[in-house]
């Protein structure tokens, strides 16, 4: 069976809902929130998805989010029972713990979780969350997953710059934290916010301005890696099967098989320009091409990366 040489996968992450219970100003893909479209993804396409990757790469990790994915837990449960089933180790859910006011039906989600496999929640706790999400069900919820299986939980609080910088908003992480302190759930080291999304229009201040380096190249920032040597591949509600930020196939569309034997970066103008002549050469290709690149919004070669696939699909230039 041929597959493309340019994937090596280890891991799948289910976007599994854009829809959300908080409106949080961190947000990578705020953007995309509570749009009309499906709900969450396709669940027999991506379950058929994930047994076809598992039969023919080393898949070690299974993570699904949103959006708040426990709007749709039955969903999120048959994922990740899949990937028990499948023998992948590790099986992963970020929530915010907010899908429900009711006790019964957090309680009730809380032991399906645990049931289906999940081995590790991480749940989002910081001021960004709990500025729109209210505090006593999230409590309910982990008190509800450390009363069946403690050892499975920890809190994932986002950080502004970093854990040690000093901003009102990581002051007010910090009390939002203590809320759990009687619970004895382990803090996680949490994620530094990247400037993308909601992100880039609440919190640009606490960050340098926008500088691009031209030399630059595919996979140098955080959370990325090279388009020519993918290991981690992202499922998205539309059934979109996505590389970094590049869709390359369709779930509702093609089979897993038929996306990931066609899989060629270098066959893709603007992937084998980013990967052969870096920022610079993507650059080079939108201006040629009459795109219209804000270059005030481009933090990193990831944001030219996005705005130059957007900017393409739109105009209908770029293959």
């Amino acid at each position: 069976m041929k597959l493309s040489k340019y994937l090596d996968v280890n891991r799948i992450e289910f976007v599994s809902t854009y829809h959300c219970s908080g409106r949080c100003k961190h947000c990578s893909v705020g953007d995309r929130l509570n749009t009309p479209g499906p709900h969450h993804v396709p669940m027999q396409e991506s379950i058929n998805a994930l047994r076809w990757l598992q039969a023919h790469y080393p898949i070690q990790s299974v993570m699904t989010f949103g959006g708040e994915p426990l709007l749709y837990p039955e969903v999120i449960c048959a994922l990740h029972s899949t990937a028990r089933d499948c023998g992948i180790p590790a099986r992963q859910v970020i929530t915010n713990g907010y899908f429900s006011k009711r006790p019964d039906r957090i309680h009730q989600v809380a032991a399906a979780l645990v049931e289906a496999g999940v081995n590790h929640i991480l749940l989002s706790v910081d001021a960004f969350h709990q500025e729109t999400i209210p505090l006593g069900p999230v409590l309910l919820f982990a008190k509800a997953v450390h009363q069946i299986a403690p050892e499975i939980l920890e809190l994932q609080p986002s950080w502004v710059v970093n854990q040690e910088h000093d901003n009102p908003w990581n002051t007010q992480t910090r009390k939002m934290l203590s809320a759990f302190a009687g619970l004895d759930i382990p803090i996680g080291p949490g994620d530094a916010i990247f400037l993308a999304g909601n992100a880039a229009k609440n919190l640009a201040e606490y960050y340098p301005a926008p500088s691009l380096d031209l030399n630059d190249g595919c996979g140098s920032q955080p959370y990325t890696e090279p388009l020519d040597h993918i290991t981690s591949l992202s499922i998205e509600p539309s059934g979109n099967v996505v590389a970094c930020t590049l869709p390359i196939g369709n779930l509702c569309q093609e089979s897993m098989e038929t996306i990931a034997a066609r899989y060629d970066p270098y066959a893709h103008e603007c992937s084998y320009a980013l990967l052969t002549g870096r920022a610079r050469a993507l650059l080079e290709l939108a201006k040629r091409q009459g795109m219209d690149i804000d270059l005030s919004q481009c933090w990193s070669v990831c944001d030219l990366c996005r705005q130059v696939v957007r900017r393409g699909n739109e105009k209908g230039v770029i293959s």
